[in-house]
């Protein structure tokens, strides 16, 4: 790496190290299959066992818990139908064996394979928020590590459940070191009406609203959930969950967010109003394109800061979904130190609708509203918490062998999708912790990704919806290709470079890249939401105008 290529790099790994990292400090995590023995990960299966994705279930030990005006909530459900009358008619009949008014005490009084059942109610777990952060009877029970600061430990989650989650599912017993559920494993919490019948509010409390760690085998559906202080939903460490029918709204960071996660699936799930991204499959499963570990399908993040991220969003397969009206519709990156699973490798996007991702957070007026402490804020007004370059449809930052096909991407008024390299410096080092300092290994990102068959500028409807332009590429990386891709009435698509490699023809020939396009990304990387709101240099913050 010499020259201005050299350079371009070196600034930008400066310019991203010195970033702050927004959010809070975690513990360092693992793959669910990390041996604790040898200290390294067993290879994955291809599917299927040790983890599954798990199954809703009609049958077994269900606790039910509803709240003091269930009934008359019941009463007032539609029955115009004969589903309708029935589901009102179960409901009356789950109430008289309600035992619990909150979650929180039925997950507590739950063994392994228990399915709670949720009534119609509002869900406000006020003996969790009487819990303190940080809580004094764990103050000895934090992990400490260069990357990641001090962090509350598994062991501080386990003994102080409610200090920073308003509803907590543990299932390791932190006595046992070998990070594998065998408590409340395979628990179910389902609303038993419709999903807005069931409302589990967080109303800024605690960190999370439900964090379901090490719960392998965790099925969470049918309800409403808003206000968390950081993720809505929180799944951390587990192998094998569900995620279905289920509205995250107003999460001042994350709506869904799973993390070191293997064997889950996101389905029928609406977000909106999350300061960062409704759906966040973080450090996604290793299955390095042989295997895709999480799912997600079915699903609408719209009106959020990122639709979809994922920092070493690994083995992702989202098809059959909607990313629209965000500030950028999907990003997958290779930025963050101390992600296991860097770099990013091996995500598919399948026929999806990518559109409209035009949101204006990063004005004057949203800067200035959003100075204030976020305990004065209307929680309903999203205050964006990552930096993205406004008007994107997709943008690939720094990821390998990921896959964009078949998709309509439309009407995103900067691009419709970006791809662009990250210099291994960011990282300092691979996921198994090895350094990454060398010139070589600086372009060991943004390699074999390809982009087939995709609808751009055109709405499915066949009317025209342009993109500012439908491809933007740094040109750096090896293997990457363009072939298929189609504009309105079978048009070429609009691209930067003009003229983007073929697959038939093997995809780019490795290139440093083009360092004008690479330099001028960096001041972006500067943003900060407190006192750096617009980086001198930057464009990426300032909403483009609608191409004609």
């Amino acid at each position: 790496m010499r020259g201005i290529a050299a350079a371009a790099a070196c600034c930008l790994a400066l310019a991203l190290s010195a970033a702050p990292a927004f959010g809070h400090a975690e513990r360092p995590s693992y793959y669910p299959n990390f041996n604790t023995t040898t200290k390294k990960y067993d290879p994955l299966p291809q599917v299927g066992p040790p983890g599954s994705v798990p199954r809703y279930r009609n049958s077994g030990i269900a606790l039910v818990v509803c709240k003091a005006d269930s009934r008359q909530r019941i009463l007032a459900l539609p029955r115009r139908t004969r589903a309708e009358r029935f589901m009102r008619n179960r409901n009356l009949s789950y109430l008289r064996h309600c035992r619990y008014q909150h979650i929180q005490q039925a997950v507590n009084g739950a063994r392994n394979g228990t399915r709670i059942l949720v009534l119609p109610g509002v869900y406000r777990e006020e003996p969790s928020r009487k819990e303190p952060d940080p809580d004094p009877k764990c103050k000895d029970m934090y992990d400490t590590s260069e990357e990641h600061g001090r962090a509350p430990s598994y062991a501080y989650h386990f003994n102080c459940p409610n200090s920073q989650n308003l509803i907590a599912i543990m299932g390791d017993s932190p006595s046992d070191p070998d990070r594998k559920c065998d408590r409340k494993c395979n628990l179910q919490i389902a609303g038993t009406a419709r999903r807005q019948d069931v409302l589990i509010s967080g109303e800024r409390s605690k960190l999370n609203v439900i964090r379901a760690d090490r719960a392998d085998g965790v099925y969470l559906s049918n309800f409403t959930i808003e206000f968390s202080d950081f993720n809505n939903i929180y799944v951390l460490e587990t192998d094998g969950f569900h995620l279905n029918n289920i509205v995250s709204r107003y999460s001042r960071e994350y709506g869904f967010l799973s993390f070191a996660s293997d064997h889950g699936l996101y389905q029928n799930l609406e977000a909106f109003g999350s300061g960062d991204s409704g759906i966040y499959p973080g450090s996604g499963p290793e299955g390095h394109c042989a295997r895709y570990g999480i799912e997600i399908r079915n699903s609408d993040s719209h009106h959020n800061t990122l639709g979809y991220s994922g920092t070493a969003g690994n083995g992702v397969w989202a098809h059959d979904n909607k990313f629209h009206d965000n500030s950028t519709g999907i990003v997958t990156d290779s930025f963050a130190a101390g992600h296991p699973g860097m770099p990013q490798d091996c995500a598919k996007w399948e026929n999806n609708q990518v559109y409209s991702n035009n949101l204006d957070l990063f004005n004057a007026e949203r800067d200035a509203y959003c100075q204030k402490p976020p305990a004065q804020r209307d929680p309903k007004i999203t205050c964006p918490t990552f930096q993205t370059a406004v008007g994107t449809g997709m943008m690939i930052a720094g990821g390998n062998g990921d896959i964009t096909r078949g998709n309509y991407i439309y009407d995103n008024w900067r691009a419709g999708a970006r791809l662009f390299w990250v210099p291994s410096y960011l990282r300092g080092s691979d996921s198994t912790g090895q350094s990454m300092n060398s010139d070589t290994e600086q372009f060991d990102t943004s390699n074999r990704n390809s982009y087939v068959d995709n609808k751009v500028g055109v709405r499915p409807d066949g009317t025209r919806a342009p993109n500012g332009v439908d491809f933007w590429w740094d040109e750096e990386g090896t293997g990457n290709c363009w072939q298929g891709n189609v504009g309105p009435n079978g048009a070429r698509p609009t691209s930067d470079p003009a003229t983007l490699p073929t697959c038939a023809a093997g995809g780019s020939a490795f290139s440093t890249g083009n360092p004008a396009k690479q330099t001028f990304q960096v001041p972006c990387a500067t943003w900060n939401p407190t006192d750096n709101t617009d980086p001198p240099g930057c464009d990426w913050f300032t909403q483009p105008p609608k191409p004609r």
